[in-house]
C-alpha cells in the first residue's frame, strides 16, 4: 500500500543520504565561489554584478585553452585561466562600471547585463561546441562509505577552502582589503576618510571576477558558454540565502543550496 512505499521511499533516501551529501557539498563549494563574488562586488560599490556567472564560463573554457589546445601543463593552465578571467573582470569595470560611477546603481546593473550577453556572444563565438571536456586534476574515483565520489571533489573542497582562506585574510590583514570593508560599511564616509572609492571598485571585481574564474574551474570536468547563466543564478541565490552583502555567509548559503538542490544524480 501507499505506507509501504513511503517506508521503502525513506529507506532508499537514507542508504543513500551520503551520497546525496557528497554530490551537494561539491555543488554547493561552485556555489560559494560565486555568491562570494557577488557580495564582494555588492559591498564595494553597491552594484549587483549580473556577469558574474560568465566569469566562470571564461574560467572553465580558457582552463580547455591553454591546458587542452594550447598544451600547457595543468597547474600552469590554470593559474592562466584565473588571471585571464580576472584581466577581463578588471577591463569590464574600467571601461563600464568606472565610466558609470556617477550614475545610479540601476544603471551599473543594467550595464552588467549587457556585459553578460556580451560575454556569453563572444564565448558562443570563440568556443561554439556545446561542451568541452577538460582535464581532471586528478583523474579516477574514490570509494567512501555510502558514497562514490570522483577525486576532483577533494580538489573542489581544497580549492574553495583555500580561497575562502585568502579573502579572509586579503580582507582582514591587508590595508586595501580593510579599505574595501570599509566600503561596504558606508561608502561615503570611506571616501571621506580618504578611501578612492574607485580603486576598491577595482580591486573588488579583480577579486571577484578571480573567484568566478575559480568556479568555472572547479565545475571542471565540462564547460561551454551557456554554463554561465546557470551559474550565476544558483551563485546569487546563495548569495542572497546568506544574506546579500555578507561576504561569508555565501559559505552558509552555497552549502545550503547544493544540499537542498540535490537529488542524487
Amino acid at each position: 500500500g501507499f505506507g509501504r512505499r513511503e517506508q521503502d521511499g525513506m529507506l532508499d533516501f537514507l542508504r543513500n543520504c551520503p551520497q546525496y551529501l557528497a554530490n551537494g557539498m561539491a555543488n554547493g563549494c561552485i556555489y560559494i565561489l560565486v555568491a562570494m563574488g557577488f557580495n564582494i562586488i555588492y559591498n564595494s560599490t553597491g552594484i549587483i554584478n549580473l556577469a558574474q556567472g560568465e566569469f566562470s564560463m571564461f574560467g572553465g573554457l580558457f582552463a580547455y585553452a591553454f591546458a587542452v589546445s594550447a598544451g600547457l601543463p595543468l597547474p600552469l593552465a590554470v593559474l592562466l585561466a584565473v588571471a585571464g578571467a580576472a584581466l577581463i573582470g578588471a577591463c569590464m569595470e574600467r571601461s563600464i562600471i568606472y565610466p558609470l560611477r556617477r550614475a545610479s546603481v540601476l544603471t551599473a546593473i543594467i550595464a552588467t547585463i549587457g556585459a553578460s550577453i556580451f560575454f556569453k556572444s563572444l564565448g558562443r563565438v570563440l568556443w561554439p561546441n556545446e561542451a568541452y571536456k577538460v582535464p581532471e586534476f586528478t583523474p579516477g574515483n574514490i570509494s567512501l562509505p555510502g558514497a562514490t565520489v570522483p577525486r576532483q571533489f577533494f580538489w573542489v573542497l581544497g580549492m574553495t577552502a583555500i580561497a575562502v582562506l585568502l579573502v579572509y585574510f586579503f580582507l582582514s590583514r591587508t590595508k586595501a582589503g580593510r579599505a574595501m570593508r570599509a566600503c561596504s560599511v558606508n561608502r561615503q564616509a570611506a571616501s571621506l576618510v580618504g578611501i578612492d572609492i574607485s580603486h576598491m571598485s577595482f580591486y573588488s571585481f579583480l577579486l571577484a571576477t578571480a573567484l568566478g574564474g575559480t568556479a568555472g574551474l572547479a565545475n571542471a570536468p565540462y564547460a561551454s558558454y551557456s554554463i554561465g547563466l546557470e551559474l550565476g543564478v544558483k551563485g546569487f541565490t546563495a548569495a542572497v540565502v546568506g544574506g546579500l552583502g555578507n561576504t561569508f555567509g555565501a559559505v552558509t548559503g552555497g552549502l545550503v543550496l547544493g544540499l537542498l538542490e540535490d537529488d542524487g544524480a
